[in-house]
């Protein structure tokens, strides 16, 4: 009886392993005959995808048939069309937006923005310009310079703005000048079209230059908080002043933490 067992119990196992041999054969060659489908898909799919790819290319309706230039002022809409690298009759999908936009602001500074989009049969570009916050000397030309404190050439009606002139050592200095007129402008208004000039004297005080040709020594630039007060003490003692004198040599804002304002008038013999 043990030795029947033994017997019966090889035939068994290797009838099992055929077995198993046979279905890992038949998943093989599934597997094989899927993935060689799956190969033909692919091929079928790429060269029927880039058919239609030439097909959109070529199709009439992919003509851009206008190009619509907004948001210009001292740019000319002749200027900027120009500058693009699409012209009307070109296909509307081969156009690269992102690197038209770059080349754009490369070659034109004054534009603080560019943004190109595709439309039906058309392109938009839209453009917003830099306002210059103040003018600034740069190799013996006016330039202008925005609240980023973005230089860029004068154009159109820029170059009558009444907007001060700012004189600087560094670029510290000139960026420390912006950020006062950013936090003066809102508090005086119209006011600083009055100012010719702003800068820096060696003791570091702001200096201003009227456009009647009266000195503002202004002092530290202080707490904004402290800046709408000194402002309108400065405003009552300026006209207060004028009202005296016909001209002006300078007003001392230097001690006004003390209370006081110096006012020099120019005596005409």
């Amino acid at each position: 009886m043990r030795k029947e067992k033994h017997y019966v119990y090889k035939y068994t196992s290797m009838k099992n392993r055929h077995i198993y041999a046979y279905d890992k054969g038949k998943k093989i060659v599934r597997l094989v005959f899927c993935l060689l489908l799956f190969i033909l898909a692919m091929f079928l799919i790429y060269f029927g995808f880039k058919n239609l790819v030439n097909l959109v290319y070529n199709s009439e309706k992919m003509i851009i048939k206008k190009i619509e230039v907004v948001g210009t002022k001292n740019i000319t809409k002749a200027e900027i069309k120009e500058l693009l690298p699409f012209r009307v009759g070109d296909n509307l999908l081969r156009v690269n937006l992102s690197e038209a936009e770059y080349e754009i602001k490369k070659l034109k500074p004054e534009l603080k923005s560019v943004i190109i989009n595709r439309g039906w049969q058309k392109i938009k570009v839209r453009f917003y310009e830099r306002t210059p916050e103040a003018f600034i000397m740069s190799s013996g030309k006016l330039f202008g310079v925005d609240s980023d404190n973005k230089s860029f050439p004068l154009r159109g009606f820029m170059n009558t703005m009444k907007i001060p002139k700012l004189f600087y050592k560094s670029n510290s200095e000139r960026r420390e000048l912006l950020n006062f007129i950013k936090r003066f402008k809102p508090i005086c208004g119209d006011y600083l079209s009055s100012v010719s000039e702003i800068r820096f004297n060696n003791a570091k005080d702001l200096v201003f230059v009227m456009r009647d040709d009266t000195l503002v020594f202004w002092g530290k630039e202080e707490r904004p908080e402290c800046l709408p007060c000194k402002f309108k003490k400065f405003q009552s003692v300026y006209l207060d002043a004028l009202s005296r004198h016909k001209r002006l040599e300078y007003i001392d804002m230097t001690l006004y933490d003390f209370g006081r304002a110096v006012v020099k008038p120019i005596v005409l013999k």
